[in-house]
């Protein structure tokens, strides 16, 4: 996995991503578009043979790497209950 940062301003983040399974960029798309604060986020595939996604984010008030950050954060919190939760039900 690599990301690169192709653009960036006081409230737009962009960069791409090579060698990932877009559907991690869409569960950050998800939890970024939770907070209303961020105005834009989207996600797109360059090319379907070659795995090179855009992430794009525009804010209204927050810094566009803390809106990252953030929704990384909290997509691994969930993730970590899910697997908790999985974990008394199957009885591992």
């Amino acid at each position: 996995m690599h990301a690169e940062v192709t653009h960036a301003k006081d409230k737009e983040l962009e960069f791409k991503i090579h060698d990932i399974d877009i559907s991690i960029l869409y569960i950050i798309q998800y939890e970024i578009q939770k907070d209303l604060d961020n105005k834009f986020t989207g996600v797109v595939l360059k090319h379907p043979l070659i795995r090179e996604y855009m992430l794009k984010i525009i804010t209204n008030k927050n810094d566009p790497y803390k809106a990252v950050d953030d929704s990384v954060g909290s997509a691994i919190r969930y993730t970590n209950d899910l697997a908790g939760m999985l974990k008394l039900t199957i009885g591992s």
